[in-house]
């Protein structure tokens, strides 16, 4: 179990460090020709999305290349999965059944292992 939770942890790091080094990279106008709900944000909250998904993607993996404080790996996802829950919440508004679904799958993969690691010490 524990293999597979740092399988799952690092696909989602890599995803998020991914996602949130783009939005803290690209300006605005660059976004807007790949996601279309971008219309939705400003650049300062664009920035701050990416920061906060940068932050997350290091904090599921960083704690355990160091062997210290691992319990910020489950924190980490918890605040993941909060902007997830968030990002739903964007995409069902705006009627965008793609991203939706792939929201919803990334949040099942962020409670795995917000439970794994509560549950695996």
């Amino acid at each position: 179990m524990n293999i597979a939770l740092w399988i799952i942890q690092i696909i989602l790091a890599a995803l998020f460090l991914t996602s949130g080094s783009i939005k803290l990279v690209l300006h605005k106008e660059k976004l807007e020709k790949v996601f279309e709900w971008i219309d939705d944000f400003s650049q300062p909250q664009l920035k701050i999305i990416g920061s906060f998904e940068v932050l997350g993607g290091l904090g599921l993996f960083l704690p355990g290349v160091y062997a210290t404080l691992m319990i910020l790996i489950p924190l980490a996802a918890i605040g993941l999965a909060v902007i997830m829950i968030l990002a739903i919440i964007v995409h069902y508004r705006r009627d965008e059944k793609g991203e939706l679904i792939i929201n919803i799958i990334v949040l099942l993969f962020l409670i795995l292992v917000i439970v794994g690691r509560f549950l695996l010490g």
